[in-house]
């Protein structure tokens, strides 16, 4: 049997990096593809939000019309809350002129 010579390479710190690849690029897939969605128009938002108009859930949380409601007004400057108060506001004042118009439409009754 003849022996077998092994040889063996030590490369000091600083040329270690110079003679070996340290990075990890075998690992990483020869097509690395990096899929990357197109931003969508407006126009094909608004055709996607009237397709999906019946399946939204009236509220809740997230996904929902109230969300978006809530969302956009924030982003308008439109405090939902102030608009509840003032058309209350206006029902109670149109009531109360109805009644006084028919009072004075009507002064016998």
């Amino acid at each position: 049997m003849e022996p077998v010579k092994i040889e063996r390479k030590i490369f000091g710190k600083s040329t270690f990096t110079n003679v070996v690849d340290t990075s990890f690029s075998q690992l990483i897939p020869v097509e690395s593809k990096t899929v990357t969605q197109s931003p969508v128009s407006i126009d094909t938002f608004f055709d996607n939000y009237d397709t999906l108009f019946y399946d939204i859930p009236y509220s809740g949380s997230i996904n929902s019309h109230e969300t978006l409601v809530m969302r956009s007004s924030e982003h308008i400057g439109v405090n939902i809350s102030d608009m509840q108060e003032e058309i209350r506001n206006l029902r109670e004042e149109n009531v109360s002129l109805k009644r006084q118009l028919f009072i004075i439409t009507n002064p016998n009754k």
